[in-house]
């Protein structure tokens, strides 16, 4: 049966009301969707081609609205989510290229608790994933800072060669000779591997007074790294030189 003209000659506009139920719309939660429940009505406007299924172009103009918007929210942000969306829907208006307007429509965003559970403990993991590259990029960064300061600063290399073995304090020309032979294992190619090779071969050929000096020089660059234990060692390592040397404190006159 035709639909009855109004006296203008248009044919009565037919209103109606969106399906209510069964809409999932996403969220920014991978795998994880709102379920939509809908309200609102809807009516036809005048025009010489009515829409054949106006309540379904009002629905699908809601759901097309409403995607971009739950998409950006995670699953656990539900409510947000339903607000910025209502306040989308919140007014009347036409649809696009279609004779029908949208009345008004109010969504209702839930979640099942399983669901909210899943997505809280994914974001859980997620952000102690990101904490832990951000660790591990800070620590990389740090490294490497710390690798071009050792290999272009002689005298920091060597503070920190024996900050990290302090045992190695009490033997000096030791200590310089390994430090020699691990800057050459680790960057062969490098200028401070000919200034390593210069100490060994000067440290060689040092008298032992003159190595008793050296010790005590070492103990007055360690100590403008901010390291006074080490170069208290160095001292005592120095000392120690001295009497082996024969240049002991003088003994006191009776």
């Amino acid at each position: 049966m035709r639909r009855r003209a109004n006296p203008a000659g248009w044919p009565t506009p037919r209103t109606g009301s969106l399906t209510p139920t069964g809409h999932p719309l996403p969220s920014s939660t991978p795998g994880y969707r709102f379920d939509a429940h809908l309200e609102g009505r809807w009516e036809e406007t005048p025009s010489a081609r009515p829409h054949h299924n106006p309540g379904q172009a009002a629905l699908h103009h809601v759901l097309t609205l409403a995607r971009p918007v739950t998409g950006v929210y995670p699953l656990t942000d539900v409510l947000a989510a339903q607000a910025h969306l209502n306040t989308v829907l919140g007014t009347a208006h036409d649809l696009a290229d279609t004779p029908v307007r949208l009345l008004w429509a109010d969504v209702r965003l839930t979640v099942n608790e399983p669901d909210r559970a899943a997505a809280t403990a994914l974001q859980r993991r997620q952000y102690d994933e990101a904490l832990h590259a951000q660790a591990q990029r800070q620590r990389l960064q740090a490294a490497r800072e710390l690798h071009e300061q050792l290999v272009t600063t002689p005298t920091l290399a060597l503070a920190y060669w024996l900050t990290q073995h302090p045992d190695s304090a009490k033997d000096s020309i030791h200590t310089l000779e390994e430090l020699t032979r691990q800057i050459t294992a680790y960057a062969p190619d490098n200028a401070w591997v000919q200034v390593a090779h210069v100490l060994q071969s000067f440290v060689h050929d040092l008298a032992a007074d003159q190595r008793e000096n050296l010790v005590r020089s070492l103990a007055q660059i360690v100590l403008r790294y901010d390291q006074p234990d080490l170069a208290q060692q160095l001292q005592h390592t120095a000392a120690g030189l001295a009497t082996t040397n024969g240049q002991g404190p003088a003994p006191r006159a009776p």
